[in-house]
């Protein structure tokens, strides 16, 4: 019985070297892909199949120093490989999105360059208007950018009027309906399918009370899933194509929503890298916002980009609303003067390169696909 036990989990650890390894390749299939994902998962497996291994021999008397030895080194070679990836994005690392700190804090006209941007996927099947509603307006938030709508949704947003009468609402039945509500004005609006014709995003100028205009784009790629049989090629090249556009663009730039991508992804990484953009989430923690019901698989999805025109103010996890998906707010200081204290990623020499075959991959599965923009209703 101990030599099948211990079969078992040489089993256990080759798969989840295996695993681990996968995400090296940039092949966009999901099962590839999806390995990017359960980091943290991967790390506690590890942990409490090398201590029942260890345990249950020393129980059994036949402790092994080659097998502690082997099971030792494959513990800690995994837990360096993934603490690699993850630790940038717990406090023990340095933020890269640095705070903002008035020089007078009673100057009221702070205030008037503040932008607290809400995200919510809100699950086409979630049934909890009311519930999302009360959670959305207790945030005060300028900005909602609102995944999976639906007729349903959209109607729901619409009772949002008297508090958010900026709105443009694109609602779907295919999960990936977008929305952008905002208290402040919007000067101009467009809606872009950039790589796929049923899937929206949502580009926007709006104008805080200072006067300063900020781009604000929503976005929902299409995830790497096996139920749909569906790989990373569209979500890839979408986020390529984002990054290509935002380091182009001077302007204060937020852009958010739920990318189904983990923030330490090799895309999320790459998407920083060409855009120039900060994840306040790197030194300050997970934020983890799916899967709300499940505490054991949950992910970093829904995420909230910036230029380094920005300053972090606070980021929060909201509240259930019944969705797969927690809400995230962040809540950010136009500060220019702060531009050079940020720490952007550093340009890697290969980036180019990967940009343009995953942009060829998606040109190759969907050939006949041109962007396509129609004006905002």
């Amino acid at each position: 019985m101990l030599s099948f036990f211990n079969c078992v989990i040489y089993l256990l650890f080759g798969i989840l070297v295996a695993g681990s390894l996968l995400p090296l390749s940039s092949h966009p299939h999901w099962f590839i892909r999806g390995w990017d994902f359960p980091r943290v998962q991967i790390l506690v497996i590890t942990w409490l199949a090398a201590a029942a291994m260890i345990t249950a021999n020393a129980i059994a008397g036949q402790s092994s120093t080659f097998r502690i030895a082997v099971i030792t080194t494959l513990t800690l070679a995994l837990t360096a490989w993934h603490l690699f990836r993850i630790v940038p994005y717990t406090p023990l690392a340095s933020a890269q999105t640095k705070a903002w700190r008035p020089e007078q804090p009673s100057d009221s006209g702070h205030d008037a360059r503040r932008l607290r941007v809400l995200v919510s996927n809100v699950e086409e099947e979630n049934s909890q208007f009311a519930r999302w509603r009360e959670v959305v307006l207790a945030q005060d938030a300028d900005v909602i950018i609102v995944a999976e709508v639906d007729q349903r949704w959209a109607e729901a947003i619409a009772d949002l009027k008297s508090d958010y009468p900026n709105q443009i609402v694109y609602p779907q039945s295919n999960w990936y309906g977008m929305a952008l509500v905002s208290r402040l004005p919007i000067l101009e609006s467009d809606i872009r399918f950039r790589v796929q014709d049923d899937v929206p995003s949502i580009d926007t100028i709006v104008e805080l009370p200072s006067g300063d205009q900020v781009r604000v784009v929503g976005v929902h790629p299409r995830p790497p899933e096996p139920i749909r049989d569906n790989d990373a090629t569209a979500r890839d090249a979408e986020l390529v194509l984002w990054g290509k556009e935002l380091a182009e663009d001077d302007r204060p730039i937020i852009i958010g929503g739920d990318l189904n991508d983990v923030a330490w992804s090799q895309s999320t990484r790459l998407f920083l890298r060409l855009s120039r953009m900060l994840d306040p989430r790197r030194g300050r923690g997970f934020f983890n916002s799916f899967h709300a019901d499940r505490m054991w698989m949950r992910f970093p999805l829904d995420h909230v980009f910036h230029s380094t025109h920005f300053a972090f103010r606070d980021l929060r996890r909201l509240p259930h609303v019944g969705s797969d998906h927690f809400p995230i707010l962040i809540d950010l200081q136009l500060e220019p003067t702060m531009h050079h204290k940020h720490d952007q990623l550093e340009s890697a020499e290969g980036d180019q390169a990967e940009a343009e075959e995953r942009l060829m991959r998606a040109q190759q599965a969907d050939p006949r696909h041109v962007e396509t923009v129609i004006p905002a209703p």
